[in-house]
């Protein structure tokens, strides 16, 4: 097949129409037809103005079809992420955590998302984003809990004292 910028030599243009026939995935019937297309002449700026797909996107699908296996045009398969802890692991985890940071060698008062983030990392050798570690930590049965602004033992009436003379004092 010669094409409009040669990409596609060597490709022929009834395979590609055999193919677009009996295709079911939608991304390889796009690169399919911008193939034919591109075979027929036309430049991946006008395949852009005939399908509306970016210039780009035009080259790259030419780029996949000259490249792949004509029966292998869809995209390929990507693998989600793992869950990076093991079910012992996430065990051992969740045990950990509801005990004490001191009991794990930690000196500090609660779990914060850093500080399970730095357990994990150390311990299982795995890393996470901190903004993950606040789904870890519900998970586990734990919320993230900033300081309250006041005492909860603190009397409220000491407080309105207090408060009275500081704004009497004009330290504001």
């Amino acid at each position: 097949m010669t094409t409009w910028g040669g990409k596609l030599d060597g490709v022929d243009e009834e395979q590609l129409r055999q193919q677009l026939r009996t295709e079911s995935d939608a991304k390889a019937v796009k690169r399919l037809t911008s193939a034919l297309l591109y075979g027929q002449g036309n430049s991946p700026a006008e395949i852009e103005k005939l399908l509306g797909f970016p210039e780009q996107t035009v080259y790259d699908w030419i780029d996949t079809v000259a490249e792949r296996d004509l029966t292998a045009l869809g995209d390929l398969p990507r693998p989600g992420q793992s869950t990076r802890l093991t079910d012992g692991q996430w065990t051992e985890l969740t045990a950990t955590l509801a005990a004490s940071p001191s009991e794990a060698g930690y000196d500090e008062p609660v779990w914060t998302p850093a500080l399970v983030r730095d357990y994990i990392d150390e311990t299982f050798d795995v890393e996470y984003s901190l903004a993950h570690m606040y789904r870890v930590m519900k998970r586990a049965g734990l919320s993230y809990q900033t300081a309250r602004p006041r005492h909860y033992k603190a009397d409220p009436a000491e407080q309105r004292r207090w408060r009275a003379e500081f704004k009497k004092s004009g330290r504001r």
